[in-house]
């Protein structure tokens, strides 16, 4: 794995802004690069602070609009695939707003294996009615996701509904990854996205990302790299127009992989993971792009929405 992330260093190369060196590794797939980074990221979503500022909004919206979503849905069979799984944790809220009468193929998918053999073992447990099979797959990148659909579909399942939730949308460029999504959907799949959104000038809860819980998980993508914790420095910030968490180098360090070598210097920066947050008009008027019977749904308080959008 040190040798991808590497290449992905060597092919980004840096940028400089105000004499700073800023490097850049925030590729989605990089986030649950072993176990240990797998289970600090289940370790961030139970923190308390994390959980009632964005787990618990993105559930009470899922809770208040799922059962409206599927009406047209009745003695259908269909996969649901949940993009970017985790725990299983949303899904079970999920299939347990659904009718008894509709009938389904639990398709769990990640880059992380551990998280798709958690999250199917989590939705066997509850024995739901309306789960007749069971799809589980393992991508090699996020950036495949958008093929599932397709080869998920069968003769026996030829409706897809897809998952992309937990602000999973926020690590790409949206035009290019929804387009993709398009192209990979036929006329009545659906789409359901659960995506941070913004209000005003800025956004909100920058300190929740300065929390240390982001540093125990993180840190792991930067040991693939040989750095100790000590040498390095995590943050949050909000820079072109997205949130940025991100390591500060404290020493000169060479780093060499098929035999090329790397030159990492004193207050060079290392961009580990971004998120994108659009206005609700804006995240509404991209999906409006793409999809047809596009609804959106926010909190109060315009920090989170839910998209349902069918092709």
């Amino acid at each position: 794995m040190k040798e991808t992330i590497c290449r992905e260093l060597i092919k980004n190369g840096y940028s400089e802004e105000k004499g700073v060196r800023v490097w850049d590794i925030a590729r989605r797939a990089f986030r649950f690069v072993n176990l240990d980074m797998a289970k600090a990221f289940l370790k961030v979503r139970e923190h308390p602070r994390y959980k009632a500022t964005i787990m618990d909004i993105e559930t009470n919206l899922l809770k208040e609009n799922i059962p409206k979503f599927f009406k047209n849905f009745i003695d259908q069979r269909f996969n649901l695939i949940n993009l970017s799984c985790v725990d299983g944790t949303k899904s079970k809220l999920i299939l347990g707003l659904l009718p008894e009468n509709l009938k389904l193929r639990y398709c769990p998918v990640s880059v992380s294996e551990y998280l798709v053999k958690l999250s199917l073992e989590n939705v066997k447990k509850s024995n739901f009615t309306n789960v007749i099979d069971y799809a589980p797959r393992v991508s090699d990148d996020f950036w495949n996701l958008d093929q599932t659909g397709a080869a998920l579909r069968n003769n026996s399942y030829q409706r897809n509904v897809l998952l992309l939730l937990g602000s999973f949308l926020s690590s790409f460029d949206i035009n290019d990854y929804l387009f993709r999504l398009n192209q990979s959907m036929l006329p009545g799949d659906v789409l359901i996205i659960g995506n941070g959104i913004r209000k005003g000038d800025r956004f909100v809860n920058l300190e929740t990302y300065k929390h240390p819980m982001f540093n125990n998980w993180l840190i792991h993508l930067i040991r693939q790299l040989r750095f100790k914790d000590e040498e390095v420095e995590y943050n949050a910030r909000f820079a072109h127009n997205r949130l940025e968490m991100y390591y500060k180098i404290k020493e000169d360090k060479k780093i060499i992989s098929e035999g090329r070598k790397i030159e990492f210097r004193n207050g060079d920066e290392i961009i580990v993971a971004f998120q994108y947050k659009l206005y609700a008009q804006e995240l509404r008027d991209f999906c409006d792009m793409y999809f047809d019977n596009v609804q959106l749904f926010h909190d109060p308080a315009e920090e989170y929405a839910i998209v349902f959008s069918m092709k």
